[in-house]
């Protein structure tokens, strides 16, 4: 990946074996801009704005933007909710506890939510109130941890200030002067996300709670 990071905004492209193109991504700190969804022109138009002057090579990414075959334009946003239950509907993953897109996390907490819905609706035997209580009480935590992870992840991506620029910059040169065994060492060691979602406790509900 090829990529220019600035205070508040970074963009990048990149490829992989299985594309036969590269995909441009920028991400950009802003107050609730106002667009409709519907409305491309006005969001490449906001794309455009933001990222105006950050590098000649950003400039010629911008170029390609009406003529892309595809183009998505959204926001980064945790939705938190009280509550994911109300009556016999209850909400699971992405629709109740998005840690937001782009950060990682979701398929895990999807996963692991359905199956902790799926336990907790057998054992309560029908009674969909006790089963949905249990089941908020037992992805609670975990939700909280990963959409905190994910904040942190996103202020890491994109800079606030200069200084956390800075930071950001000379660590990037530091690893990429290592030897690359070293490099590709320290790079594994930054997994705290992967580690978190992969430690998530599930219930054991036992055969007899499958059974019923």
């Amino acid at each position: 990946m090829i990529g220019h990071v600035g205070i508040g905004r970074m963009a990048g492209i990149y490829s992989a074996h299985h594309l036969d193109d590269a995909r441009a991504v920028f991400v950009f700190h802003s107050p609730e801009l106002q667009y409709h969804h519907r409305d491309m022109a006005r969001q490449k138009d906001l794309l455009r704005k933001a990222f105006a002057g950050m590098h000649p090579r950003v400039d010629g990414w911008l170029e390609h933007l009406d003529t892309t075959p595809a183009f998505y334009f959204d926001s980064i946003t945790q939705l938190q909710l009280d509550s994911w239950s109300r009556g016999r509907v209850t909400l699971v993953g992405d629709a109740g506890y998005c840690p937001g897109p782009a950060v990682g996390g979701s398929t895990s907490l999807a996963v692991v939510g359905a199956y902790v819905l799926a336990g907790e609706l057998a054992r309560a035997r029908g009674d969909y109130r006790a089963a949905f209580a249990a089941y908020e009480r037992q992805m609670r935590e975990p939700v909280r941890r990963s959409r905190a992870f994910a904040r942190g992840a996103a202020k890491t991506v994109v800079p606030a200030s200069r200084a956390a620029l800075w930071a950001m910059t000379r660590s990037a040169q530091l690893v990429s002067a290592l030897p690359t065994p070293l490099s590709r060492a320290i790079a594994k060691l930054n997994t705290t996300g992967v580690r978190m979602h992969d430690s998530i406790p599930v219930p054991d509900y036992g055969a007899s709670v499958w059974q019923h």
